[in-house]
């Protein structure tokens, strides 16, 4: 009796383990994005054995909008990460004022941009200064979070 009540306690304690996303070497949690577009973003869309980079942000954010010049600056260095550019749903209004604002409507780089419907920003956001940027490897593993105060030119490091 008391080895049954132990594997119970052990089985329930191991399903009730989360995924920390935030920890190096996470797997991308899936989510869904709905593009600006009409279309929508989910992981298993973005191509295999390529780094993936996730932008969290605020369309009504300066600093963002600085943050997407930096990375339009950088885009012959950006070669085969992936880019995903996420904001929450209720930001949706404001969106393509930001898109306009950032000229950044019909330029292909950006063609990943919406805003989330699923938990992405819940899972990964660290809840510092936006925007936050996170990379992972091109087996889809989390291998940097850029939150707080940072340096553009050590966030382009990571982009292949």
């Amino acid at each position: 009796m008391l080895l049954l009540l132990a594997l119970t306690v052990s089985i329930s304690a191991v399903a009730q383990q989360k995924t920390d996303y935030q920890k190096k070497g996470a797997p991308m949690p899936n989510f869904y994005v709905s593009r600006m577009d009409g279309g929508y973003i989910i992981p298993s869309l973005l191509k295999k054995n390529k780094p993936v980079m996730i932008m969290i942000f605020s369309p009504q954010c300066e600093h963002c909008a600085y943050i997407i010049d930096s990375i339009k600056a950088v885009r012959n260095d950006i070669k085969n990460t992936q880019l995903v550019f996420v904001a929450e749903e209720r930001n949706k209004e404001y969106m393509n004022g930001f898109m306009e604002t950032t000229k950044i409507k019909d330029d292909a780089l950006f063609k990943n941009i919406g805003t989330n419907k699923g938990e992405l920003i819940y899972a990964i956001y660290t809840n510092k200064i936006l925007p936050q940027i996170t990379f992972y490897d091109a087996s889809h593993k989390l291998v940097k979070i850029f939150d707080g105060n940072y340096h553009f030119a050590d966030v382009k490091n990571y982009f292949k």
